[in-house]
């Protein structure tokens, strides 16, 4: 309150504050900091109590200077708070730190009041400090305190609070109010009924009954969340009494023991899932504990044998195997939970060999363990058929390639510390091809059969056979007397494996071809010896087949090349790096464009190409003539198509078929699927046959030549002349033309019988109906002896080189149409 100017005390404190260091005695005996300040609101003066509290005289303190002694995160509060009190001549009452002489901060209470003169004029304020630090300590401390209980509470995880006698929620963690949709704030003060809700309420009333009683209460309650789940907690209620025994609030105390309630469901459940398995499974379990049976399944006991009875209470080793023990005893002491294979004894005594996997499972609070126990005798078994057929060819019995080695690498090392020699011989079936193709691959696969076992019959037991795959066989002969040793033996097969077979009623022979090397002589090595061995059996295929040929070093370079071209083949059949030329086809008497005939090349990148006839036995001999022939096909039909797309004249375009090829069983579907993938029609397509093809009359060859014919497909017979068909072979099967050879077409001029054979075949065409065409034309004279005779067609240099497709487009561009002239004479182009 001001001071008025009737009251002669607060006119005195008026006349005081117009100069207070007058009356510094008066203030300095104030136990009480006093602060005074003037009408400026400038301190004015400070009692030796607050120059003993702060160190700092009055000369320092005048003006604003006071708050400097005031703490900097207070300062500018008081400031402002001075500021507002001062302007509106109101008190003053505030609290804050102020600094010691010592340097460290003390709290302080503030008051001050305006004092006005007797004219109403503010004189200035009288102000008074009192050093609250102990209280302020103390206040801090117990917040501190309760932010603790508060931290401590909210971290733990368990839903705590207390209750009022009233039930009334005087505190609450975090956890327990938002468990129940409230927050820490909100739930303070609310009722127990309004907290859970009413339904809740009804059915924890006896419980709050006891506690309100001064007893404990302990329950479980099940309670649905919004999502539809279920949650089970357990509620502890402690009484809070006062010193005459009676609860004055509750403490609630509640822990979510959902996990620990379905855990103990899923171990139950487990359980009888563990009995159940038990029941069902065809593993045999066994319990024990310390060694002794304490249980087993049907399936153990029919596993081992023995009634329940007999077994529970014994030990376990009694039912090992003697050799087993060790392993199942030290596994059983160590608690290894592994699996470890082993045999137990049946009581009819036989031994069976089974898996056991130990598991320690603890029970009761004792350590019990389980053991699986898995019959393996039929994986032991298939294991054994696994090795067996592993190192063995499954068709023949024999060892495969990878046994072989390993014995002849033995044989090697043991010749070298004796100085003693090994042949190896390599035996290729002559035909066998023909014999798969006739009468199909089980028939194949039982001559195999009777082949394998002849060469086992002939040889001692210290040689090794084995089937390197197909139709090859290799016989490793150990400890030779002589180079020549191998001899005997080979002449000894040719003769057993030469022998008649019947398959499917027929009466079959085949004939080997072998080649043979010998160790050290032809080779140090498996491969190498192998290697060579395989480069003479093809020399005793070359010298007529059904023989026996040693290796050579002249043989070396050719079986190198050999295989250096194979391998090169391999290649270009990966990359399709070959290519086609086509030469055309003309009418003899008219030049008329007739046809082209697809020749296959293999370009290098080093040289020239390789030629058809330098590649393509190799082809066949390796099995390497399909993808090729089967590329041919495709390609040749693809450009025939894009030639007529051009639209350039529609002819047929010939390509040539290898026996193997002409054999496969798939040869029409093939043809058909290139057909239609490259929208080719069948009437422009053409197939070379060589007269060999059509030698054997079988019911296969008879299904494919129909199939190709009712394709459309037109076949023509190469090289004719040069083999060995007959005219029933002409009439029997729907032949469209017959080629005549170069090598008669190259003399015609000057050799009578070149001249003879070739008027035979056009004449025999003629009257067969069947078109004759003449390749290898390069003369004018050639050309006139045709013309002369009625041969129908001709190609060769004469007419046009074999072109590259682009090339061949422009020769066609250019005779699309008959020449003009007298219509008698092919032209006269290269």
């Amino acid at each position: 309150m001001a001071v008025t100017p009737h009251d002669p005390l607060k006119r005195s404190t008026a006349e005081v504050l117009d100069d207070p260091v007058a009356h510094a005695a008066l203030f300095d005996a104030f136990p009480s900091l006093v602060w005074c300040a003037g009408a400026d609101g400038g301190c004015s003066f400070v009692n030796q109590a607050w120059e003993d509290y702060t160190g700092r005289r009055l000369a320092h303190e005048r003006g604003t200077g006071w708050l400097v002694s005031v703490h900097p995160e207070d300062r500018e509060a008081l400031r402002r708070e001075w500021g507002e009190a001062f302007g509106l001549r109101r008190r003053l009452d505030t609290e804050f730190r102020l600094r010691r002489g010592a340097g460290d901060y003390g709290w302080v209470h503030h008051t001050a009041e305006p004092v006005t003169d007797e004219t109403g004029r503010l004189a200035g304020y009288l102000g008074t400090c009192h050093d609250i630090s102990e209280r302020r300590n103390a206040e801090l401390a117990a917040r501190a305190r309760a932010q603790e209980i508060r931290l401590l509470a909210d971290n733990v995880p368990v839903l705590i609070s207390h209750f009022s006698h009233d039930l009334r929620c005087l505190f609450a963690n975090k956890a327990y109010a938002g468990f129940w949709g409230w927050n820490v704030d909100s739930v303070i003060g609310r009722t127990v009924e309004e907290i859970i809700g009413a339904e809740g309420f009804r059915e924890i009333e006896p419980y709050i009954r006891r506690v309100l009683s001064g007893e404990t209460a302990t329950y479980e309650r099940q309670l649905r969340t919004a999502d539809g789940g279920t949650r089970v907690i357990e509620v502890n209620l402690l009484p809070q009494l006062d010193e005459a025994g009676k609860a004055i609030s509750a403490f609630v105390l509640i822990s979510d023991i959902t996990r620990h309630r379905l855990s103990e469901q899923a171990v139950r459940e487990s359980e009888e899932r563990l009995r159940k398995f038990s029941d069902a499974t065809h593993e045999g379990i066994v319990f024990h504990e310390n060694g002794i049976i304490t249980d087993c399944n049907d399936a153990g006991l029919r596993l081992i044998g023995y009634r329940y009875e007999e077994l529970v209470g014994r030990p376990v080793l009694d039912f090992v195997a003697p050799e087993s023990r060790d392993t199942v005893l030290n596994n059983i002491r160590l608690g290894y939970e592994r699996g470890y294979e082993g045999f137990i004894v049946h009581k009819d005594g036989t031994r069976v060999a089974v898996e056991m996997t130990g598991k320690v499972m603890p029970y009761k609070g004792k350590p019990y363990r389980m053991t699986v126990i898995r019959d393996i005798r039929d994986r032991k078994e298939a294991e054994a058929r696994i090795q067996f057929l592993a190192h063995h060819d499954t068709l023949t019995g024999l060892p495969n390639r990878v046994l072989l080695m390993d014995r002849l690498e033995f044989i090697l090392a043991s010749a070298r510390r004796r100085e003693a020699r090994v042949g190896v011989l390599f035996i290729d079936l002559d035909n066998f091809k023909t014999v798969n193709d006739s009468l199909g691959h089980a028939a194949g696969d039982s001559l195999l059969r009777q082949v394998a076992s002849r060469i086992e019959g002939a040889l001692r037991s210290v040689d090794v056979v084995s089937r390197l795959g197909g139709d090859e066989f290799l016989v490793v002969l150990p400890d030779l007397e002589s180079e020549q040793a191998p001899v005997a033996v080979a002449e000894k097969l040719l003769a057993v494996v030469s022998e008649p077979v019947t398959l499917e009623g027929q009466v079959l022979s085949v004939s080997p071809s072998i080649g043979i090397a010998v160790f050290p002589r032809d080779g140090t090595t498996a491969d190498t010896l192998i290697r060579n061995a395989d480069a003479a059996m093809y020399l005793a295929k070359d010298r007529g087949r059904s023989n026996f040929q040693f290796f050579s070093e002249r043989l070396s370079q050719t079986a190198f090349n050999t295989l250096s071209l194979e391998s090169r083949l391999r290649e270009a059949i990966r990359d399709e790096a070959f290519v086609l030329h086509y030469q055309p086809q003309v009418r003899v008497d008219t030049g008329r464009f007739v046809g082209v005939e697809a020749l296959i090349r293999w370009p290098q990148k080093d040289g020239p190409p390789v030629m058809p006839n330098d590649f393509i036995p190799i082809a066949e001999q390796r099995g390497l003539i399909m993808p090729i022939g089967a590329w041919a096909l495709r390609q040749a039909c693809r450009q025939n198509r894009m030639w007529q797309l051009a639209g350039l004249p529609r002819v047929p375009v010939a390509v040539n078929l290898s026996a193997i090829q002409f054999k496969q069983r798939n040869l029409i579907a093939e043809v058909e699927r290139a057909l239609d993938d490259t929208g080719l029609d069948a009437a422009w397509l053409e197939f070379e046959l060589t007269e060999s093809m059509l030698m054997d009359e079988t019911p296969e060859l008879v299904r494919t030549m129909d199939g190709l014919r009712a394709l459309g497909v037109k076949l023509a017979i190469d090289d004719f002349g040069t083999g060995h068909s007959s005219l029933a072979h002409l009439k029997r099967f729907p032949i469209d033309k017959l080629k005549i050879d170069r090598t008669f077409v190259r003399d015609i001029a000057t050799d009578p019988d070149d001249r003879a054979i070739t008027a035979a075949i056009v004449d025999l065409a003629r009257a067969m109906g069947i078109t004759s065409i003449a390749e290898g034309v390069e003369a004018e004279a050639q050309l006139d002896f045709l013309l002369q005779r009625g041969c129908d067609e001709m190609q060769g240099f004469l007419v046009s080189r074999p072109l590259a497709p682009a090339d061949c487009a422009a020769w066609m561009a250019a005779h699309r149409d008959a020449p003009p002239g007298e219509g008698t004479a092919a032209p006269r182009s290269a």
